[in-house]
């Protein structure tokens, strides 16, 4: 009679000896109701985040239980990408009769040997056999390498039926690693799954396959980093510490109240407002905007990109007035002038390297010469390109061609100037927003590179107004419909010079505090 493989629950607060058990002890720990030829107590199991662990101590965590594990006697193999299969084994998939799925489940089956151990290989070939027959379709391209991957594995980690083989893997599997997985652990495999990030968590949740799988979702999630290859020498944390980090959770965990630069990344999201209300939320803090969330360690910031045509009432020096109190300690003042610059052949040269016509190499262009923010925080500095491609794809930026596109993003990305550079230094997405504002009062049309530039600091989270007293076409030229709003506000003024302004040292509310403690002052 051929062994039965079960799979057991494993205690993650003694997970590295519940893998170490020997086979007999784990038999004897639940009943001894079965013998070692009877049954086979596997352990299949995944784990997502990093808990209330810090990076130093996860990084212990993992580089310490795959240790523990090499040091045992136990068939282990460590898995951190995709299983590639030799070419002598993939020639093994010639010999499949393809006639039918019966015969193609037969002959998959037939090339299922688990290190030529008898025990093993019928059960290899026996869980083979049901999970093929649920497939159902397209057999040979969806489930033909798992025998074969399954001979390699075993080979290579010298599989018998003496002990109970392991397999961990590290990072997130794609599908066709997510079923091999869920085949060796019908195999009579203790499969352990360790993921910093929750993408592995959705992978398995599609396969059919995983239904036996024990999950465990640690939470504090982070993108998948290198495996450990030495221990990291780590900080004691002093109990008062410990009290205060507790405190920090408790406090900022949630969606109302936030630590000073708590989030390192952002995702702008443009205010749908009526002209009134760009005077209300103006001076309104990121976190209380309409629309602003956070997910996990990403905020989201509402921002205002509106162009406002016409003067109310023909009230020049009102308006004027009305422009210069819409700045503030975090604005950018700009007035339009006559537009010369267009990107030349060196230039597309020059990037050419560094992008495929429509995906930037971010890591390429950081580790490049082009890269002049290596005095920013390596978060701000993966921010300016991570937008640059969100603006790439979106297609709110609307030039001739894709190679085009491609190179003004890029260019403006790359040429940030160190006023823009330092307000995103101190930019924090709970609260103030930086400003943009555009005095336009003249027939020139936006350029593409004022185009993408505008919509460029957009993406990174500023609000911007640009006021046309002629309500001239100028952010149309390049620009889609859906990235702005336009509204007019007055009868339309020409001939006019926009005045040079000075960026204040108070907020709005200050100046507007000041006025009046001054006109109270007057009146005793």
């Amino acid at each position: 009679m051929a062994k039965i493989v079960e799979t057991i629950s494993a205690d993650l607060s003694h997970l590295t000896e519940n893998l170490l058990e020997e086979h007999s002890v784990r038999l004897y720990s639940r009943g001894a109701h079965f013998t070692k030829n009877e049954l086979i107590p596997v352990y299949f199991l995944l784990m997502c985040g990093c808990g209330d662990m810090d990076d130093d101590t996860y990084s212990n965590y993992l580089f310490n239980l795959k240790g523990d594990i090499l040091k045992s006697h136990k068939p282990f193999a460590f898995i951190d990408e995709s299983i590639t299969v030799p070419p002598q084994d993939l020639a093994l998939l010639n010999t499949v009769d393809t006639s039918s799925d019966a015969s193609i489940i037969s002959g998959l089956c037939s090339l299922a040997d688990v290190n030529n151990d008898p025990e093993l290989t019928v059960i290899a070939q026996t869980a083979l056999g049901e999970m093929l027959s649920e497939i159902k379709r397209d057999l040979m391209s969806v489930a033909g390498v798992l025998p074969l991957k399954m001979r390699f594995i075993s080979r290579a980690i010298g599989v018998t039926s003496a002990n109970i083989p392991m397999l961990m893997y590290y990072g997130d599997p794609d599908p066709a690693d997510t079923l091999f997985l869920c085949y060796a652990s019908k195999c009579g495999f203790d499969v352990v799954c360790i993921s910093p990030s929750e993408d592995a968590l959705n992978i398995f949740e599609k396969c059919p396959f995983a239904k036996k799988l024990q999950k465990e979702v640690l939470g504090k999630f982070k993108p998948v980093f290198p495996f450990p290859t030495a221990p990291v020498k780590t900080r004691i944390r002093t109990n008062a510490y410990k009290a205060e980090r507790e405190l920090d959770e408790m406090l900022y965990s949630g969606d109302t109240m936030f630590r000073n630069m708590q989030f390192k990344r952002m995702v702008s999201a443009v205010l749908q407002t009526t002209y009134e209300e760009i005077e209300i939320y103006w001076d309104t803090e990121a976190m209380y905007r309409p629309g602003f969330r956070v997910d996990r360690d990403i905020a989201t910031v509402p921002v205002i990109f509106s162009k406002l045509c016409g003067i109310p009432g023909g009230r020049i020096k009102e308006y004027w007035m009305n422009v210069e109190d819409m700045l503030t300690p975090d604005s950018i003042y700009m007035v339009k002038a006559v537009a010369y610059k267009n990107l030349g052949m060196s230039v597309a040269r020059t990037y050419m390297p560094y992008h495929n016509g429509k995906k930037l190499d971010i890591r390429g262009i950081l580790n490049s010469n082009l890269n002049k923010y290596g005095y920013l925080a390596s978060h701000i500095q993966e921010m300016i390109f991570e937008k640059a491609q969100a603006l790439i794809d979106d297609g709110l930026l609307l030039l001739d061609d894709e190679n085009e596109l491609v190179c003004y993003v890029l260019y403006v990305a790359l040429n940030l100037s160190s006023v823009i550079t330092r307000l995103l230094q101190q930019y924090d997405f709970t609260k103030a927003v930086p400003k943009v504002i555009v005095a336009d009062t003249i027939e020139d049309p936006f350029s593409k590179l004022e185009c993408t530039q505008l919509m460029m600091l957009s993406y990174l989270g500023f609000d911007i107004l640009i006021y046309s007293p002629a309500g001239y076409r100028n952010i149309e030229t390049h620009v889609a419909e859906e990235a702005f709003s336009s509204f007019n506000i007055g009868e339309f003024v020409y001939n006019q010079r926009a005045p040079q302004l000075r960026i204040p040292t108070t907020t709005r509310a200050q100046r507007k505090n000041g006025f009046f403690k001054n006109l109270f002052k007057k009146g005793k």
